[in-house]
C-alpha cells in the first residue's frame, strides 16, 4: 500500500474534524446562514479565519420557469435555438426527447443577480444549472441566503500530468517504410501509424472525414495555420474559442506551452501529402481550449465541461480530447480509483451528457501506467467515451499507456493506436518544423479521426454504432484485456461492420492504385484471402446507376492474396469513361465495397 492511499484517508478525516470544530466553535446561529447549501469540502474556507477568496459552483434550483406551461415554452425555445447541424446529428442518434431540462439556458435573472452582488460568473453551465464564480466568506453567506441558490460546491483544481518523454527523432528506416508502401496517397511520416489502423483502406474508399465535424478540446493551438501541413486547413468564424482566457482566439505565440493542442489537431488535419498527412484530413474542425499545458501550475477544472456544451451546441459529431484528470492541488479533493466508475466525476458526467446528445466521445486513457495512480483518468471511464491507449510502431502496449479497467469492472481503455514516437507537425514560428512525442494524447486523435471517416462513409451509423464497429472489428476483440481494451483499430474491418447483426463486414477488399485512377494504367487491386464459411467469392465492377459492367474475378475464397487488375473496360471490351465505379465484393453472403474515381 503506497504513502499516499494511507495518508489521504487520514487527511480527509483531519479535515472533517478540523470543519466540525470550525461548526462547533462557530455556533448554531453561524452555521444555520449557510441553510444547509454548503458542501462539507468548503466548510474550512468557510469558517476559517485566512483571508481570500475561493472558487465556487453555485447550483441553482431551477431555471427560472414559472410554472409547467413556461417550462414548455423554455424546452421549445431550446429546440428552435439549435443549429441545423446540432438537430440532425441528434435525430441521426435517436436523441430522445430531442431537447430536455439540460438544455435550456441558466436563468438570465439569477446570473445578473450574481453580477450584482460583485461576483460576475467565470463559467456557466447550463447542463448542470450552475455557475463558477470566486468569492470572499461574507459572499459564500450572501449566496446561501438566495432563494434560488440550492447549493454551493468547490470548483476542483487539478494538477496536470505530461506526456512522456520522446526521442525528437525516428529511425531512417520508419522514414523510408512511411513512403515505399502502395497507397493512394502518399502518407509522408504518418504513414506507419495509418497503416497500422488500416485507415488508408477507408480513404482509397473516399471517405477521408468530409462533411464530419470534430471538436477539439485541449489547452492551445499556437502556430497551427503557419504550418505546411494545414496550409489548406481553414476554421469557420465562431468555431474557436479559448475559455481559459474568454476569448474566442486560441493562439497567443508569446506563451511557447500552448502548444498540444497543435500536435493533436495536426494528427487528425494535417494535409501536406508526402509529407504529412492527418487521419481525417478533409474533415471539418472547432478548437476549444479549455486547458493550460503547465504542469506544475493548479488549474480550476470548469472548463472542459463547458468545452463540451459548446461542441454540442455547434453541432459537433466527435469530441477529441487529450486530456484527463485524478490529482489536485488539494489532496482531500483527489480523486480515488473507485471514483472512476463512469458517473462519479464531474468531467466524466459531462461526457456522458454530451454522449447522450449524439456525440461521439474519444478521449485519452491517460498516461500513468508508470506512475503511483496507475489507472485510467477521467473522463475515459465514462461508459460512451472512446478511451484510447497507445501502442508503438510494432503493436507493443506502451509502457506509460494506463491501465484499466473501470472500477466497476468495463473494459477500459477501448481500443488502441500509435502513441510511442508519433510524428507531430511543429508549434513554432517554422512552418516545416516537425516533432516526435509519445502518449495517449497522439493516439486519441488518430481514433477520432478514424470514426469521422466511418461516420462519412457510413451517415446513418449512430456514435453508439461507430464505437461499436471500433471496438469489435479491433485486433484482439475476441479476448480485450486492460491495457489495449478490445486492440488496435482496423478502421477498414469496421467500415464493413454491420450494426444491426453485430458482425464484421468483409475488408479484404483494397485498392492500390491512386484515387481517382487512370483507366489508362489500370486499376490495381489486392485481394486478401477469406477463409470459413465461405467457399467461393467474386469480384464485380459496378456504375453508379448498380448496373454490373463487368464480372472481373470469381474462385475460391480462401486462396492467398491476389493482385487484381481492371483495365477500364465493359464486358463488351468497351473502354469506361470517367465516372463512379464501384468495385464489389462478394462471399459468403457478405459484400465489401471500394469507391473508385476513374479518369480516361
Amino acid at each position: 500500500m503506497s504513502l499516499r492511499s494511507v495518508m489521504r484517508p487520514l487527511l480527509v478525516v483531519f479535515l472533517l474534524v478540523v470543519s466540525a470544530a470550525c461548526v462547533q466553535a462557530a455556533g448554531p446561529a453561524t452555521v444555520d446562514r449557510f441553510g444547509g447549501k454548503l458542501d462539507s469540502r468548503l466548510a474550512p474556507f468557510a469558517f476559517g479565519a485566512e483571508p481570500g477568496t475561493t472558487g465556487v459552483w453555485v447550483e441553482f434550483a431551477d431555471k427560472g420557469e414559472r410554472d409547467p406551461a413556461d417550462l414548455a415554452a423554455r424546452l421549445a425555445a431550446a429546440r428552435a435555438a439549435l443549429t441545423p447541424r446540432a438537430l440532425a446529428r441528434r435525430l441521426r442518434n435517436h436523441v430522445t426527447p430531442i431537447v430536455d431540462y439540460r438544455d435550456v439556458p441558466v436563468a438570465p435573472a439569477y446570473l445578473e443577480a450574481l453580477a450584482a452582488q460583485g461576483m460576475a460568473p467565470i463559467g456557466v453551465s447550463r447542463w448542470f444549472n450552475r455557475a463558477a464564480v470566486r468569492v470572499t466568506r461574507e459572499q459564500l453567506a450572501q449566496l446561501a441566503a438566495r432563494p434560488e441558490v440550492a447549493m454551493l460546491r468547490p470548483i476542483e483544481r487539478m494538477v496536470r500530468t505530461p506526456d512522456p518523454a520522446a526521442p525528437d527523432a525516428a529511425s531512417q528506416s520508419e522514414r523510408v517504410a512511411g513512403t515505399a508502401r502502395a497507397m493512394s496517397v502518399s502518407y509522408g511520416q504518418t504513414a506507419p501509424a495509418i497503416t497500422q489502423m488500416n485507415l488508408a483502406a477507408v480513404h482509397d474508399s473516399g471517405f477521408t472525414g468530409s462533411g464530419v465535424l470534430i471538436c477539439v478540446l485541449d489547452d492551445g493551438f499556437n502556430w497551427w495555420d503557419r504550418h505546411e501541413a494545414m496550409s489548406g486547413v481553414t476554421i469557420a468564424p465562431g468555431f474557436t474559442r479559448d475559455f481559459v482566457r474568454g476569448v474566442a482566439e486560441v493562439q497567443d505565440t508569446t506563451k511557447s506551452s500552448m502548444r498540444h493542442g497543435t500536435w493533436t489537431f495536426g494528427c487528425m488535419a494535417g494535409r501536406k501529402f508526402g509529407t504529412y498527412v492527418g487521419a481525417a484530413y478533409d474533415a471539418s474542425f472547432a478548437l476549444g481550449r479549455t486547458e493550460v499545458d503547465e504542469s506544475e501550475r493548479p488549474q480550476e477544472m470548469i472548463n472542459w465541461g463547458l468545452g463540451a456544451e459548446w461542441a454540442d451546441s455547434l453541432g459537433a459529431d466527435i469530441i477529441s480530447s487529450s486530456l484527463g484528470y485524478s490529482t489536485f492541488d488539494t489532496a482531500a479533493y483527489n480523486y480515488t480509483y473507485a471514483d472512476m466508475d463512469g458517473g462519479t466525476t464531474t468531467v466524466t458526467r459531462a461526457a456522458q451528457i454530451a454522449a447522450a446528445k449524439g456525440i461521439l466521445v474519444v478521449n485519452a486513457v491517460g498516461n500513468e501506467g508508470n506512475n503511483s495512480w496507475h489507472y485510467l483518468i477521467a473522463p475515459a471511464d465514462a461508459e460512451s467515451a472512446l478511451a484510447v491507449g497507445a501502442v508503438d510502431a510494432a503493436g507493443a502496449v506502451a509502457s506509460f499507456s494506463s491501465y484499466g479497467p473501470s472500477s466497476d469492472g468495463r473494459v477500459k481503455p477501448d481500443v488502441a493506436a500509435r502513441g510511442v514516437s508519433m510524428p507531430l507537425i511543429g508549434a513554432t514560428s517554422s512552418p516545416t518544423f516537425y516533432t516526435f512525442q509519445s502518449g495517449t494524447s497522439f493516439s486519441t486523435p488518430l481514433v477520432a479521426g478514424a470514426a469521422a471517416c466511418l461516420l462519412q462513409g457510413r451517415p446513418t451509423w449512430s456514435a453508439r454504432d461507430v464505437a461499436n464497429a471500433l471496438r469489435i472489428t479491433a485486433s484482439h476483440a475476441a479476448t480485450p484485456d486492460f491495457r489495449t481494451g478490445y486492440g488496435i483499430i482496423d478502421a477498414n474491418a469496421a467500415l464493413h461492420y454491420d450494426p444491426v447483426t453485430g458482425v464484421p463486414g468483409l475488408p479484404n477488399l483494397r485498392l492500390l492504385s491512386p484515387n481517382p485512377a487512370r483507366l489508362s494504367h489500370g486499376v490495381q487491386l489486392q485481394l486478401a484471402p477469406l477463409c470459413g464459411d465461405a467457399a467461393s467469392a467474386r469480384v464485380r465492377i459496378v456504375d453508379v446507376s448498380g448496373r454490373v459492367m463487368r464480372d472481373l474475378w470469381s474462385g475460391p475464397a480462401c486462396a492467398g492474396v491476389r493482385q487484381l487488375t481492371w483495365d477500364g473496360r465493359d464486358a463488351s471490351g468497351r473502354l469506361a469513361g470517367s465516372g463512379v465505379y464501384f468495385v464489389s465484393y462478394e462471399a459468403g453472403g457478405r459484400r465489401s465495397t471500394l469507391r473508385v474515381v476513374a479518369l480516361r
